[in-house]
């Protein structure tokens, strides 16, 4: 994972004073930088969002966190697909209030479901359980797009309204196409600010936080399944393929649209 960013003299003295006040694991302390200068319930400038972006590039994903709860309080949602619990463990050890959204697409692994309840369990959290406005069918079957739209984009628009910004685990080593994905970056689609704490972080990185901070492991992984989304649409992976190569096979889709 990124180094730990000391607070020296090479950095501009606001990012100092965001460091310095952000050190304590597990506790939010008010923090003197005005990265993004326009109210919380305002759409902040791009330009803001890009110095933002620029300044907390490198820094501890704690640290990113803790900036974003401290700029956008309750307006804030970390949405969770529960792969795995790293971003989870970060946040909410800065932030323990703040709310987490899972999509209920109704088309989980069981073993997903049964990872989401032990990692719920472990972290007492405010978890909000999103559903479809529709029943289970087999719209997978000759609707792809379709079927994620109603299963998954709506969903996420329904628990992200009236909210400022929200929190992912996206990260550039997932994939070619999330290889550019900001710390910080516009929802251009939902008018929102997202934000990305994990954006720089390696596979070894998160395999490392997980040892490190022994955390549970999604009963599939050990199984080959290296990205994890609905049954019908996902397979394990070799050897050498792509993590998300077991999403969609046989198709040229390669993102749900949740983040596009």
């Amino acid at each position: 994972m990124p180094r730990d960013v000391g607070v020296t003299e090479d950095h501009p003295r606001f990012l100092r004073n965001l460091i310095s006040q952000v050190r304590f694991r597990g506790m939010l302390i008010p923090m003197a930088s005005a990265l993004l200068d326009t109210p919380v319930a305002i759409r902040p400038r791009a330009t803001d969002v890009r110095s933002a972006a620029a300044v907390l590039e490198g820094a501890p994903a704690e640290d990113v966190v803790a900036w974003a709860v401290d700029r956008f309080g309750e307006g804030l949602v970390l949405a969770s697909s529960f792969q795995d619990c790293v971003l989870l463990d970060v946040a909410l050890g800065v932030a323990p209030a703040l709310q987490v959204v899972f999509l209920d697409t109704q088309y989980h692994f069981p073993e997903t479901l049964e990872y989401m309840d032990r990692v719920r369990r472990r972290y007492d959290m405010d978890l909000r359980i999103v559903r479809p406005r529709v029943g289970p069918d087999e719209r997978w079957r000759f609707d792809l797009d379709g079927c994620c739209a109603v299963r998954k984009v709506e969903p996420l628009d329904r628990a992200l309204s009236g909210r400022s910004a929200w929190m992912s685990g996206l990260r550039r080593a997932d994939s070619e196409g999330r290889a550019d994905t900001a710390v910080v970056g516009i929802d251009e689609r939902r008018d929102l600010v997202k934000v990305n704490p994990l954006a720089g972080w390696t596979d070894a990185d998160v395999e490392r936080y997980m040892v490190e901070h022994d955390l549970p492991v999604h009963p599939l992984a050990s199984r080959g399944f290296a990205s994890i989304g609905c049954w019908p649409c996902t397979r394990a992976v070799t050897p050498g393929e792509n993590a998300r190569a077991g999403r969609w096979e046989g198709t040229e889709k390669t993102e749900c649209g949740l983040h596009v």
